[in-house]
């Protein structure tokens, strides 16, 4: 037993490269090893801007329509279960904007709905939500609806982020 045990060992030495500690040639020779080239200097990372993290409301689907609404107009939202159906829940995120994104956003939606026309809701340049308008929306909230739980949550949380980020940037105004 101790005759296979010691086997493995000088085995498990010898395929990893190591030498065996029973070579007689060890000490006659030395290996020499030199390590790679390396700088002090930290490389050179180049500096860029990350976009501002924004909610962008657009007529139509095209990334590229100028936005008529952004987070700058957005008060607050929450998320809300809708019951469906007894053993099934929907989710909506429900945003809610200052005066003059009210009166903006009814604009845009009664223009949409005479139209039959779409409004989409991005987070950046990610496409959140398209709706086609059917009348005029003049109470000042947007609903994002038939979600489940999760979308809901990450939606909630991304215009909470990008609230959050307005007011951040804002709280600074008038101090020197």
């Amino acid at each position: 037993m101790k005759k296979k045990a010691f086997a493995a060992m000088a085995a498990a030495l010898l395929l990893t490269g190591c030498s065996s500690p029973f070579d007689k040639n060890d000490a006659e020779e030395t290996a020499v090893t030199t390590a790679p080239v390396t700088t002090t200097e930290a490389p050179e990372i180049p500096t860029m801007t990350l976009p501002q993290k924004m909610i962008y409301l657009r007529m139509g689907e095209d990334e590229s329509a100028e936005p008529f609404l952004t987070s700058d107009h957005i008060v607050d939202c929450s998320m809300e279960i809708m019951p469906d159906q007894p053993d099934n829940s929907t989710y909506v995120v429900d945003i809610f904007f200052d005066e003059e994104g009210k009166e903006i956003f009814a604009k845009k939606t009664e223009e949409a709905a005479a139209n039959n026309g779409v409004i989409s809701i991005w987070y950046n340049e990610y496409v959140i939500s398209i709706a086609t308008v059917e009348a005029p929306i003049t109470d000042g909230a947007a609903v994002i609806s038939n979600l489940d739980m999760n979308s809901a949550a990450k939606i909630a949380g991304w215009i909470y982020e990008c609230i959050n980020a307005k007011d951040n940037n804002n709280s600074n105004e008038g101090e020197q």
